[in-house]
């Protein structure tokens, strides 16, 4: 079934970006209301529970983001081991979460809903249901989203250089989908991350977010690399693959697509010859 009944979409300001909503069907309008309000209550919170992560302190913080961001980085603890991410990438996916919640309580049959925070999204549609191409997702995590195929929920989110978390390994991007938006954005990061093992690149500026830069101090952060041989190209994008892989294992993610320099690789069931924004040429 096509998602052909009106589409209403809105967006709001909030840590780290804009926030976009968007639901067809019956219910919809109530679901778009109902994101409004959640976004309203949630924008001075999400920045405290920010802060708390950023500082890496034991305090823990109280909004209903913060905790949820906290228990999805729980989760990867014994897969990662040592020291983990900043739970800050979990955040942006959080506040996806509880404000699909939201709509979903408010929307009764609606046709699908859709919430979008810098470089996560949540996702819930019905079965058969085919989300409009020009629904306002950011376009790779749209063209991420239509490669899965249809009746796709939970969480989808990107890593890589181009992303808004940053990063200690060099992979162009990484495209993950997860039971939520807030593991696949922490997921996101720890796939990208690992292709440091397979190639080093150049060192990176700090970031410009003061709350970004606050989790990330001390931490190695990465820029793109100029010519990379093709050799250290595989390796990189197989040192991504196997954290990818691992996390699979245990249902953290359920697909993954990895692009760097023109060749990418995919994990589960992802179509990545329809990835035309990843750039690649040659797909494994």
């Amino acid at each position: 079934m096509l998602a052909n009944s009106v589409t209403v979409e809105k967006s709001f300001e909030i840590w780290p970006g804009k926030l976009s909503f968007a639901a067809g069907g019956v219910g919809a309008r109530e679901a778009l209301d109902a994101a409004t309000d959640m976004a309203r209550s949630l924008a001075r919170a999400v920045i405290e529970d920010s802060e708390l992560l950023a500082s890496s302190g034991n305090v823990l913080p109280r909004g209903i983001v913060g905790r949820h961001a906290l228990e999805a980085v729980a989760s990867f603890r014994d897969v990662h081991g040592g020291d983990l991410l900043p739970s800050l990438a979990a955040v942006p996916g959080a506040v996806c979460d509880v404000v699909l919640e939201a709509m979903r309580r408010a929307a009764g049959s609606a046709d699908f809903v859709i919430v979008a925070l810098g470089n996560a999204a949540a996702i819930h549609q019905e079965p058969g249901v085919v989300i409009p191409a020009d629904t306002d997702l950011p376009p790779v995590l749209g063209e991420f989203v239509r490669a899965l195929g249809a009746g796709i929920q939970g969480g989808m989110a990107l890593g890589g250089i181009h992303s808004i978390m940053p990063t200690r390994g060099a992979l162009d991007m990484v495209a993950v989908h997860s039971k939520n938006a807030a593991v696949a954005g922490f997921a996101a990061v720890l796939v990208a991350d690992a292709a440091a093992g397979g190639f080093s690149p150049p060192k990176g500026d700090m970031p410009k977010d003061r709350l970004l830069a606050a989790g990330w101090a001390g931490r190695a952060i990465a820029r793109a690399p100029g010519l990379v041989e093709p050799e250290l190209i595989w390796d990189a994008l197989s040192a991504s693959v196997r954290q990818a892989s691992a996390l699979r294992d245990r249902r953290l993610l359920s697909a993954a697509a990895l692009g760097f320099r023109g060749r990418g690789r995919t994990i589960g069931p992802v179509d990545g010859d329809r990835l035309l924004r990843f750039g690649v040429s040659e797909w494994r």
